[in-house]
């Protein structure tokens, strides 16, 4: 069952009320909350139903909510050719779901990483702890975050990885999730 704060933000997205970064941290959501995206569905289902069968007599839908209706229902914009590795934390931090991107770039599978925080696994000596501190600081804060890391493999190599961090907030404010979305940018060569 989902929270009422879910639904809300399944409407939201649906409606096209969220900015640009809300929706691509919600698609994360919908990756892998099945039920969350079967509410998504039947939200769209009902706007494409109110969109066919606004009579002419009655009030229309305003054309910016038509807009925002027909471009939830277009077509997906295209994913680059190798999709980000992704990432949903509880809001202690502790990683709940991983997509399989995620676990090729780091060599963990979901089942070693679930329950821990992502940073005991993955940083070591190369990594730079001011920008670890700096996450720290935005994720307590509950503000987005981006930073450009040294990670560490299953197996000790190490990669940088640009990684982006933003929260999904209940309507206190409070985070319901973190989202990651990483790209690894290189793989390191030990000395």
């Amino acid at each position: 069952m989902l929270s009422a704060t879910l639904e809300e933000l399944a409407a939201d997205y649906v409606s096209g009320a969220m900015t640009a970064p809300e929706r691509e941290s919600f698609e994360v959501l919908l990756e892998y909350r099945v039920e969350l995206r079967r509410h998504v569905d039947r939200l769209r289902e009902a706007a494409a139903e109110l969109t066919r069968t606004a009579s002419p007599a009655g009030p229309a839908p305003t054309a910016a909510l038509r807009a925002r209706i027909l471009a939830n229902l277009g077509p997906r914009p295209s994913r680059p050719a190798e999709p980000d590795a992704l990432v949903v934390a509880t809001p202690d931090r502790r990683i709940e779901w991983v997509n399989p991107a995620f676990s090729a770039m780091c060599g963990y599978d979901l089942d070693e990483l679930r329950g821990r925080v992502p940073g005991e696994l993955l940083q070591g000596p190369a990594t730079d702890p001011l920008a670890v501190f700096r996450m720290r600081e935005a994720l307590t804060a509950a503000r987005p975050c981006r930073e450009t890391l040294v990670n560490y493999h299953r197996d000790g190599s190490a990669y940088t990885v640009d990684v982006r961090i933003d929260p999904i907030l209940d309507d206190a404010g409070e985070p319901l999730f973190f989202v990651a979305r990483e790209r690894k940018l290189a793989d390191l060569t030990t000395a």
